[in-house]
């Protein structure tokens, strides 16, 4: 009896699951941002060579980061499009809308929300 007792206890023990996170490490990229579409709920920076970096809204902050197209800015990112898995074909596209496909060649997202301000 204390067998089965210590084998259904080992058991339920072993059976049990760690909340286990994916997800990549921060990276400082460089990139020069030369367009920029947005929704509600997020910008997206293109960059020169055609990566994406969204970036979500912060919606508690009036503040914004200014941005220049044209310029480069060094940004703490995370690689999405690495975490993508690659053993079914997906195609390098962003929805970002109904009428908005955003075709990319690196996908990102920046580490902290943040508004963007595009200036001229």
């Amino acid at each position: 009896m204390k067998s089965t007792i210590l084998l259904l206890f080992f058991i339920i023990y072993g059976c049990q699951t760690n909340n286990a996170i994916v997800r990549s490490k921060p990276i400082n990229i460089t990139r020069t941002i030369v367009s920029f579409k947005e929704n509600n709920e997020v910008n997206i920076l293109i960059a020169d060579n055609n990566d994406i970096i969204e970036v979500f809204k912060e919606n508690t902050s009036n503040n914004c980061k200014k941005i220049k197209l044209g310029k480069s800015y060094s940004l703490e990112i995370i690689p999405v499009s690495d975490l993508i898995q690659h053993g079914v074909e997906s195609p390098n596209e962003y929805i970002l809308n109904d009428s908005t496909i955003i075709k990319y060649n690196h996908y990102y997202t920046l580490e902290k929300n943040q508004n963007i301000c595009i200036v001229k």
